[in-house]
């Protein structure tokens, strides 16, 4: 086989590996976050404002929600109607990956390799390509941004730079204001790479950023309270890029960080390194097209190597374009039996993926502490046709199986005053203890109205 179709085999068994008990691994993280937000936004019919078990939400936008509740209409609420958003968004940008090689190199096996590359990325294929949360569907979103500013300054193609700032806007109602940090440090990027100053008063990216605004203006003047949701995503966006006047805390976090982002982008980051340690006396080719790209990474990574507060999920939007670079690279070694090892590395890891969910999901999936197994168990000891009220904000994920089970959004007690049965953490005087669960050290205690 020519090597463009094993690597297209590949993507395929790897997309193929995200699926294996996808509905019996519960949700984790924020994953239920996202899913009862956009499970109240479906029943309340407000898609406006998001709502968190009954409360006002502010923290994101609800671009992602929307998503999600456009998927339960064709897959019925689990698991899985959240997560096909972040595996319908891989697939997106795996292809766009694609498009974005092809026009540089003009070379379909290195553009294949990309995209291959991008998906087994170990945060990729292990943890984020699948499960529900906005990182990954970001991702698509500001590389689309990218690519339509990259070849709109490269080729001048004016529509395409307005094009991006529609797509910033766009990208701003997935996670707030990160996505006009990516839209403007990519354009100074572009600047500094040419020289050509005077494209910083260029009327049509201006015009792009009044379009980047104009988007999530327009959303946010129709939620319940403007001012305060713009306050709180700009307090969430300062907090994760916060500066720490430690300087032990940020040594730590700069050699720490780009460890952790190593270790994110394996195993393609070994093979990148091994061959600079390997032929290191071999002059590789580099395009001023690379140094471009090098140079927009590193101005996009910067905001994130500085903040002690940076997780690494918080860069996966620039993995696409270190995917291309990663390719570009493995293949400028010229050496064949790299590239061969890499395959065969590649399928490790795929049927690995298999292993995790086919194995490891039924495992974890047994322990005492699954937050599925105490919803289901709640569901038997108490009537889901009654009024149910639930305070225990820590154990949001066990309230997301009971409304999937009652058919409609469960939510606070004082919102449910006429509640007939009280999920809490703390002990109340006005319910019978029916029972207790110990999920991990919070104690959820399930109360029946005396």
């Amino acid at each position: 086989m020519e090597r463009s179709k094993i690597y297209l085999l590949l993507i395929f068994l790897a997309i193929l590996s995200l699926f294996p008990n996808i509905n019996l691994y519960e949700f984790r993280g924020e994953e239920s976050l996202r899913t009862i937000v956009s499970y109240e936004m479906a029943h309340n019919g407000n898609l406006l404002q998001p709502t968190y078990l009954g409360d006002l939400y502010f923290n994101k936008p609800p671009l992602f929600n929307w998503f999600i509740i456009f998927s339960s209409n064709f897959i019925p609420w689990s698991e899985l109607t959240a997560r096909a958003v972040s595996i319908l968004f891989l697939i997106l940008t795996l292809i766009l990956i694609y498009l974005f090689s092809f026009r540089l190199t003009k070379n379909r096996e290195i553009s294949v390799f990309s995209s291959l590359i991008y998906i087994t990325f170990i945060d990729i294929l292990f943890w984020y390509g699948y499960l529900a949360e906005i990182d990954v569907t970001l991702a698509f979103f500001v590389f689309l941004m990218f690519y339509f500013m990259f070849f709109g300054y490269r080729e001048e193609r004016k529509i395409y730079i307005l094009i991006s700032g529609v797509v910033t806007g766009i990208a701003f109602l997935l996670k707030g204001f990160p996505a006009f940090v990516f839209f403007g440090l990519t354009y100074i990027s572009l600047i500094l790479y040419s020289k050509n100053w005077k494209r910083l008063f260029d009327l049509y990216i201006w015009i792009a950023g009044v379009l980047s605004i104009s988007i999530p203006v327009l959303w946010i003047l129709n939620t319940e309270d403007p001012q305060r949701y713009i306050q709180i995503l700009l307090f969430e966006s300062l907090v994760r890029a916060k500066e720490d006047k430690n300087l032990l805390k940020l040594f730590e976090h700069f050699i720490s960080y780009p460890v952790l982002n190593f270790k994110q982008l394996l195993p393609a980051s070994g093979f990148v390194l091994a061959g600079f340690i390997l032929y290191r006396k071999q002059k590789l080719e580099i395009s001023p097209d690379l140094k471009l790209l090098l140079l927009i990474l590193l101005i996009n990574y910067l905001p994130y190597f500085i903040s002690v507060g940076s997780r690494g999920r918080y860069v996966i939007p620039l993995f696409p374009i270190l995917a291309f670079v990663f390719a570009y690279l493995i293949y400028s070694f010229k050496k064949d039996k790299l590239i061969k090892v890499f395959i065969y590395i590649s399928l490790f890891f795929i049927l690995l993926r298999f292993l995790m969910g086919f194995v490891g999901f039924p495992i974890v999936m047994e322990k005492k502490a699954s937050r599925k197994k105490a919803a289901y168990d709640i569901a038997k000891i108490i009537d889901l046709k009654k009024e149910i009220a639930f305070d225990c904000v820590p154990e949001k994920t066990v309230c997301l199986y009971l409304d999937f089970m009652k058919g409609k959004p469960i939510v606070k007690s004082k919102f449910t005053k006429n509640w007939n049965y009280l999920l809490t953490c703390e002990k109340v005087q006005e319910g019978k203890l029916l029972k207790e669960y110990d999920l991990h050290g919070n104690i959820l205690r399930v109360y029946e109205r005396k």
